[in-house]
Formats: structure tokens, sequence, C-alpha cells
């Protein structure tokens, strides 16, 4: 993997996920990136988590309860009521628990902001990126963070921060990603896909979704269903596929259009890391990067 990057799930592993102790760790592994994901609080706050909504497998109350349901989207909470949870351990018996049994827990861990993620990437002086996924639906806006003000804030915060050319922005929905790299050229901008069937099950309870509204104005059936030369119209950097959804053919047409792949669902299996080496990617995004 010489000359490749690596960037790391954020916590997850090693630790509970998108927490600032899995945060602290990955700053501590000899990787380039550090990947989470950012939503909106009511009050206009970036906050760092993974669900739209308060996920029970990793969630306690203020009382140290474990939720008993998925709870409220984290777009119609304030910070200050995020900051009532606790998210520094797997529920018992949970999926996110027999995944990761090695994780170390830690009690008292309340739901990050962005500011808290890049103020310890500033005092760490390290050159480790940091991988933000902007975590919106055209499909569900009630549940999901208002894209342009996401975004609008995630900008500001990277500006404050003189982070802008040490990050990696990632989306679903491409026209975020465009307008990103209109208002900050230093920042980079990754691409997400993943394939029609899968898109239609994960947003079943919508029924039948529209793959064209994460696409925007550069939908890849104008450009001969061909991703890498969609997004390389867009101007963008990478192109993020599911793992499970390239072929080396791919990986090859992504380079003759001059974009860089980064591969993510890379599980933290030495198996899994050593299919997504010989592929041939830039890039690859796991939950364990200790194994490369």
């Amino acid at each position: 993997m010489s000359n490749k990057k690596i960037a790391s799930e954020c916590g997850t592993e090693f630790f509970a996920q998108n927490s600032i102790a899995g945060f602290r760790h990955s700053l501590g592994l000899n990787v380039d990136g550090i990947e989470f994901d950012v939503h909106l609080s009511r009050d206009n706050e970036v906050v760092v988590q993974h669900d739209y909504r308060l996920n029970k497998n990793i969630t306690r109350d203020s009382s140290g309860e474990w939720l008993t349901h998925t709870g409220a989207a984290l777009c119609d909470l304030t910070r200050e009521q995020l900051k009532q949870h606790d998210i520094g351990r797997y529920l018992p018996g949970s999926p996110e628990a027999k995944a990761y049994p090695n994780y170390q827990p830690v009690d008292g861990a309340p739901i990050p902001l962005l500011s808290d993620f890049t103020a310890l990437l500033s005092q760490s002086g390290k050159p480790t990126e940091l991988w933000v996924e902007l975590k919106t639906s055209p499909f569900d806006r009630a549940t999901s963070s208002e894209p342009q003000r996401l975004l609008d804030q995630v900008l500001n915060q990277l500006a404050k921060s003189n982070l802008a050319g040490q990050t990696v922005l990632l989306a679903f929905e491409w026209d975020l990603l465009v307008s990103a790299k209109a208002q900050m050229p230093e920042l980079q901008t990754n691409f997400l896909t993943i394939n029609e069937a899968t898109l239609q099950l994960l947003n079943r309870r919508y029924g039948t979704v529209d793959a064209g509204l994460l696409y925007g104005q550069f939908h890849p059936r104008d450009y001969e269903d061909n991703f890498p030369k969609a997004i390389a119209s867009a101007n963008g950097d990478y192109w993020g596929p599911w793992i499970q959804d390239v072929s080396e053919e791919d990986i090859v047409q992504a380079k003759a259009a001059k974009v860089m792949v980064n591969l993510w669902g890379v599980y933290g299996e030495k198996a899994a890391i050593d299919a997504a080496k010989a592929l041939g990617a830039e890039a690859i995004t796991t939950s364990n990067p200790t194994l490369i």
C-alpha cells in the first residue's frame, strides 16, 4: 500500500464509533485520515454521529439508562439536549457489540461536535486529514439535516480552524460537493455511490426512490453511465464506491478520468483488506487500519 491513503473509521473497532476517544485513538495510528459523519443540531451546531436518529444500541440517557427504542432525529435536538446522552459504549448483545468485541468502553462520552475534532487535530500538529461525510438524504428531509445549512456550517468551521486544506469532504448528494469545491477550492471532495438495488433496500420505507436526486446536475447516465467521467466533470477528486460495487476495470476507468478512488465498507478483517488492496484504489476506509 505504498503511496496509498488509509482512512480510519473514527473509533468503531477499538472505541465507540464517532466518539472523542475513538478520534484520539485514530490520531495515534499511522493513518492518513480519520473518517466520520456529521449532522446539524436544531440550533445549528455541527454534531458528529453516524445515524440520523439517536441509535439505541450506542446511546444512554442522562441517568445512564439505555434508550429502549430509536431516539429523536439529531436535527430536532439542540446541542444541550444532545449533550445529555452518553455514546461511550455499545449495548451488550447488540450488533455493534458483536461486531467489535475488542473495543474499550468509555463512560461519560457525550456526542461530540465537529469543533471538538478540529481542536484535537490542531492541537496534535499532525498532518492527518479529516474525512467528513455530510449525512443528508433527499428522500427524507424531515429527518436529515437541511443540506445547504449543514454545508455552510461545516465550511465555516473549517475556515475558522484553518483546516480546509487538510480535509476531504464526502457526500452522497453530489451537488453539495460541487458547491463546496466552488466555495473552498483547497479542500478535496469524495463523491460517494452505492448500487441501485441496495439504495432501494436501504430506503424501502419511502417506497421507490429516485437515485437521480443524489447525482444532481452530473447524473452518470449523461456520461455513458461512467461514474468517474461524471465526477471528473464535476471537478471531483475522489470517487467513493462501496467496495462490493467495483471491479479492477472500474478502477482503470477512474484512472483514465484522472479521478482517485476511495473504497469504503472495507471490513476490519485481513481478507477484506487484502481484497481491497488488490483492486489498486488510491485510498481505503476501514475500521481496523492496524491490519495494513
